[in-house]
């Protein structure tokens, strides 16, 4: 099986990454800037809100820490989010036989389960990762089934 564990040093120079999956939603954080800004701008009753969605999206922007949670390439994928922060895992496309997209209240999670038996989980906090995995491994998708109540 070619796909494992590495260290994150160890991945392909070349590889050319089709998308980037980041924790820190970035044109949501800036539109909420700019939001509060015309708000400031637009009405003396609607400045205390401006203020404080401007301040809430500078704090979130620049002081709260951001990272790389997956990449995605023509020939694999690249999941950061592991115990050590040095390590990443690489999943070929062809050997995930399925995967799965799971709504949880505190953070969605993506489950890919692997030709070995083996099952890797993604922490995700929006569904655009089900997007990109519907592009580059679209025929692999498992379907979740409803609770009942």
């Amino acid at each position: 099986m070619k796909s494992q564990v590495i260290r994150i040093r160890n991945l392909p120079e070349t590889r050319s990454v089709l998308q980037r999956y980041q924790l820190k939603p970035t044109l949501f954080l800036v539109s909420m800037i700019i939001s509060g800004m015309l708000m400031v701008a637009a009405k003396p009753y609607l400045m205390l809100g401006g203020i404080m969605m401007t301040m809430l999206g500078a704090f979130c922007l620049f002081i709260m820490p951001d990272g790389i949670l997956c990449e995605f390439t023509r020939e694999y994928l690249i999941l950061y989010n592991r115990r050590r922060s040095d390590d990443c895992m690489l999943i070929y496309y062809d050997e995930i036989v399925s995967w799965k997209y799971e709504r949880h209240p505190s953070a969605d999670e993506l489950i890919i389960t692997m030709v070995d038996g083996s099952t890797q989980k993604q922490e995700c906090y929006s569904k655009r990762i089900a997007i990109y995995m519907r592009i580059y491994v679209a025929d692999k998708e498992a379907r979740v089934r409803a609770k009942k109540l």
